[in-house]
């Protein structure tokens, strides 16, 4: 800050030229209640953007139904006794695909089981058999829905013995 001294009297007093403390403080205090408000109402929805401007689309979250309680199965194995357990969700494509499949869960449960139960132990050993089992899920279910499909079919559970 530019300081300048003058002689008042045969003293000399120095006096300060430029902003003093208190107002910096209180710019920096207006200037964050004008920010904060701005937010609160940029997120309150009082200052949308402009029509002409493109809005930011959301990525859709899927829509999630896991069937009520575990598929236990039989295995097509011939040589010995093999059995499945597996719980399992599918991620939908839309709320109408959700409610018809909730409307044909009988129908449905009952393919799976059935596709479930042709696979062998060996097909189900490997990551690849697990996921070529999904696709087969899927596509089973899929050819039930009118109103939308399965996007991803998910095991919460899966354990064969």
């Amino acid at each position: 800050m530019a300081k300048r001294a003058e002689e008042v009297g045969g003293e000399t007093k120095e006096t300060k030229k430029g902003l003093s403390l208190k107002t910096i403080l209180l710019v920096l205090i207006l200037a964050m209640v004008g920010f904060m408000g701005y937010t609160f109402l940029k997120q309150s929805g009082f200052l949308s953007p402009k029509e002409d401007t493109p809005r930011k689309t959301r990525a859709k979250e899927p829509i999630i139904y896991t069937f009520e309680g575990n598929f236990l199965v039989n295995l097509a194995d011939k040589d010995n006794l093999r059995y499945l357990k597996a719980v399992i969700s599918v991620a939908l494509s839309s709320q109408k695909a959700e409610d018809e499949l909730r409307k044909k869960s009988v129908e449905i449960r009952d393919a799976i089981i059935m596709v479930l139960s042709a696979q062998t132990s060996e097909d189900l050993a490997t990551p690849e058999g697990k996921e070529r089992l999904k696709t087969l899920i899927a596509e089973r279910i899929n050819s039930m829905l009118t109103q939308g499909e399965v996007e991803k079919v998910y095991f919460l559970d899966f354990v064969m013995q």
